[in-house]
């Protein structure tokens, strides 16, 4: 046992160095973190021993940083502790294979090309990331967002080439410390891989400077009032299933909402996080608890964005229907917009592969079993065109991108992080969905159940946050554009893995045309 821990410890360290730089650990190692895994697979030419190693990495790294899957398995997912364990298991020996699946891909060009080991360490980070993107994510997790945790000026690039990109940079500067150590001579830390690292970071830091300093482009705002009820979650399973706790919870958001109105009168929109509204708001049928939001936006003379349940046909042809984790726009008796979330959540939404084979949902009847939105959508009222986002659709890159081409000039992401414990998982949540702000340059507007809600303007400057597990709200003056311009990384986000293909061809074939010219 003991030989084996020697013969694998790099791997083992860079587990560690990577699993203690993420957010919310300050990001301490994260220019060498990967280098003693890269280190390992350049001494040993064996597939098998490669991919063990890239598979302990992510194994470590993923124990450390979610390590609060199994609390959200037993909290989101209904599960007993056993099968919670279970799943974080499950999910520290998979989530992050492209790792050892990388290594081998990589090795095995290296060898089959024959390549240098220079020009060979050139192409890991491009191969790396290549299966990074490629890879079926529960969500999107790299090296790019501690950036933003951090505040490393360098984040405002992201703006040309996505937080993804930054992550890019990030494996890069660890590439070049990776040459500088094989290629070192005793006693020698001045050498030109380890000034290209170094100068590249810098460079980065320059430039994302000078971006933060370019004035916000807007014409108008917004006044909208973030309202967080801290509903914690047994009263809303009591609320779904229908055991008197709906009024309290009404009466929670409309109580907190009726004080913020009274401070701040002058108020065009009032949010509500996911399924602070916890019942089905139908279009066509007014209820009591609907009542009252009428008689709210009505009285105040608001509109009323809030998380809630709705129902309806799920597949075209069907008589049966779902329930829909939704986002409703409203205003006195009228639904002025809704949408229906798209990306579920893994065993806490829907129950994978359970349309393939229904008798699954008869094993596990305590998984939701929620229907699909149909993508991105828009929802506009007299204000703004707002792009919505549920809970963990904010990670995905693309999904905001797509908004912003459907015009948004604001982005909104409802949530509640109630479900997955403290401290790691709220702060990871919270910055990885305020990068798209900084990706689109639109301000996004983040409102949670229990905390951390905040705003994040178009120039990255991260406001006020909410207090965790406590009742809470804020009026944020947003400065919006009417037009807001794409950015090159709206136009870019679509094509990395045509880029990262191109980018490793090119370095390749230099080699190989360098290699010709000397015989």
């Amino acid at each position: 046992m003991m030989k084996k821990l020697k013969l694998y410890s790099l791997p083992i360290l860079s587990g560690f160095l990577i699993g203690t730089s993420y957010i919310p650990f300050p990001p301490w190692a994260i220019l060498f973190c990967i280098a003693p895994l890269w280190i390992f697979w350049t001494r040993t030419e064996s597939l098998k021993t490669i991919f063990i190693a890239g598979w302990i990495t992510q194994f470590i790294l993923n124990a450390i940083g979610f390590h609060w899957i199994a609390h959200t398995t037993v909290e989101f997912g209904r599960m007993p502790l056993p099968v919670g364990l279970l799943a974080l298991l499950l999910f520290c020996s998979l989530a992050h294979l492209y790792y050892p699946i990388a290594g081998v891909l990589w090795k095995w060009l290296t060898k089959k090309l024959e390549l240098s080991e220079t020009t060979s360490l050139l192409i890991l980070p491009f191969i790396f990331i290549l299966c990074e993107r490629l890879y079926p994510f529960l969500f999107y997790w790299h090296f790019g967002y501690p950036w933003l945790w951090a505040r490393l000026p360098g984040f405002h690039t992201a703006e040309w080439i996505g937080f993804f990109g930054i992550n890019l940079i990030t494996l890069i500067i660890n590439t070049l410390f990776v040459l500088f150590w094989l290629k070192r001579k005793s006693k020698q830390w001045v050498h030109p891989f380890s000034i290209a690292a170094v100068s590249l970071f810098l460079f980065i830091n320059i430039i994302g400077f000078f971006l933060s300093k370019k004035p916000l482009q807007t014409d108008k705002t917004l006044n909208v009032i973030a309202v967080q009820g801290n509903i914690g979650n047994l009263e809303k399973i009591y609320a779904q299933e229908g055991r008197g706790y709906i009024k309290k919870i009404v009466d929670t958001y409309i109580d907190l909402t009726e004080k913020a109105l009274a401070e701040s009168p002058e108020t065009d929109l009032v949010v509500w996080p996911e399924t602070a509204f916890p019942e089905t708001l139908y279009t066509h049928r007014m209820d009591e608890h609907r009542h009252r939001l009428s008689e709210l936006t009505t009285k105040y003379n608001i509109t009323l964005l809030t998380g809630a349940y709705q129902r309806g046909v799920f597949k075209e042809g069907s008589r049966q229907s779902k329930n829909y984790n939704s986002i409703v726009l409203m205003k006195g008796s009228e639904n002025i917009a809704a949408y229906q979330k798209t990306i579920l959540l893994a065993f806490g939404e829907y129950l994978p592969f359970a349309e393939l084979y229904p008798p699954l949902k008869k094993m596990l009847p305590m998984v939701s079993d929620f229907g699909r939105g149909s993508g991105p959508t828009v929802l506009a009222y007299e204000k703004a065109k707002i792009g919505v986002q549920i809970c963990y659709e904010g990670l995905f890159d693309e999904f905001s991108t797509s908004l912003q081409k459907q015009d948004a000039q604001i982005l909104i992401n409802i949530t509640n992080d109630s479900w997955f414990g403290y401290p790691f998982e709220p702060y990871q949540h919270m910055y990885m969905t305020l990068a798209r702000a900084v990706e689109n340059r639109i301000p996004l507007l983040r409102v949670t159940n229990t905390g951390i809600s905040t705003l994040i303007l178009q120039n990255g400057e991260v406001l006020e946050h909410s207090p965790r597990n406590q009742t809470w709200y804020k009026r944020y003056e947003i400065p919006i554009a009417s037009t807001p311009p794409n950015t090159f990384y709206v136009r870019l986000s679509e094509n990395w893995p045509l880029i990262l293909i191109l980018i490793i061809g090119l370095l390749i074939a230099g080699e190989k045309i360098a290699r010709s010219r000397k015989h």
